[in-house]
């Protein structure tokens, strides 16, 4: 049995990645910690983890951890990662998560830009794996330390990964609409729910921090427009490109097939008319679906995940399984919950 370790258990992220791993056959949670909640047990904050009943939250300590962790998930809020990773390090047998933006990015400058902190951890950028399973699998494979990626940068890069691959080099623009979770569960006013019901809200356009992540990934231009949508959870991306390599749909879906045509999680929409959140909502699923405008000279990819499973905590156990060589989809087959 893999043991695991959860900092930040008690935030949205750290809680699925509690019920996730109650499902998983090859894991056992040995610790939780968690800075507003020490001392108490798990089933106590959450009634729902009756399985975890026997555990209190810890406080955590980079360099006291118990020697009883084998993969360390670190469900902190950004700005935190970067201070306690080379600590961790030190631990030699510790294989490390990080569901925080401190690690996706390659350049420092453009970390401290886009995060406004100064980044305690410079020289370790570059040698974090980027979390991407149906990207960059091998060298997920070999790593200590991997970096998940955010949950918009999830939906979208996925979406235009294969054309990008196939030659597509024009600008892209992202109109993606997410549900309140992708805020965490930390108080905002524009989670509020007489802030947020019966309303649809756009935020950070053109300048929102995935975009950085977007663009380092793809390396092409992304104007991405976030909308906050009355609803707990789930992501629709609408990505729209200019047809410049003038590509039938035909060429379209034989290149998302051969990106993507034995990925365990991406959901291939092929001629799906109504994209939806309701076909991913509980699962780890990706659902992409392109079309091909030939008249207008236009290509519009849809993309649907659930924020927090395949866009947070179930692509973390993804990458898990892959860094302990278990079956990539291990505690990951849940049907998604069309209601």
């Amino acid at each position: 049995m893999v043991k695991v370790g959860i900092v930040g258990a008690t935030g949205y992220t750290g809680i699925e990645l509690c019920r996730i791993l109650l499902q998983h056959p090859d894991v056992l949670i040995t610790h939780l910690f968690s800075m507003s909640s020490v001392g108490k047990t798990a089933s106590s904050v959450y009634p729902q983890l009756t399985r975890l009943s026997h555990l209190q939250y810890e406080a955590f300590d980079s360099e006291t951890l118990p020697n009883d962790i084998d993969v360390l998930f670190l469900a902190l809020p950004h700005g935190h990662s970067h201070v306690v990773l080379p600590k961790l390090l030190a631990h030699k047998h510790l294989k490390i998560v990080d569901l925080s933006a401190d690690f996706r990015l390659s350049d420092v400058r453009l970390f401290e830009r886009h995060y406004g902190v100064s980044h305690a951890s410079a020289e370790l950028l570059g040698h974090v794996a980027s979390g991407f399973p149906e990207l960059f699998r091998e060298e997920i494979r070999e790593a200590r330390v991997v970096a998940a990626p955010g949950c918009y940068a999830t939906s979208v890069i996925l979406a235009a990964h294969p054309l990008v691959r196939a030659g597509y080099t024009g600008s892209i623009m992202v109109d993606a609409k997410s549900g309140v979770t992708g805020a965490g569960r930390s108080l905002k006013e524009s989670s509020l729910f007489c802030e947020a019901d019966e309303c649809v809200s756009a935020y950070g356009t053109g300048v929102h921090r995935h975009t950085a992540e977007m663009e380092s990934v793809l390396g092409v231009p992304v104007f991405f427009s976030p909308h906050l949508m009355p609803m707990k959870r789930g992501i629709l991306s609408s990505l729209y490109l200019d047809n410049h390599l003038n590509w039938t749909q035909a060429k379209v879906d034989e290149i998302y097939a051969h990106a993507y045509g034995e990925e365990p999680f991406i959901i291939l929409g092929h001629g799906l008319h109504t994209p939806s959140t309701k076909y991913v909502v509980g699962s780890n699923n990706c659902l992409i679906s392109a079309k091909v405008f030939e008249k207008e000279k236009k290509i519009v990819v849809f993309s649907a995940i659930d924020n927090l499973i395949k866009g947070a905590s179930g692509q973390a156990v993804q990458l898990m399984n892959i860094i302990c060589g278990l079956k990539e989809s291990a505690g990951l087959e849940s049907v998604a919950t069309y209601l």
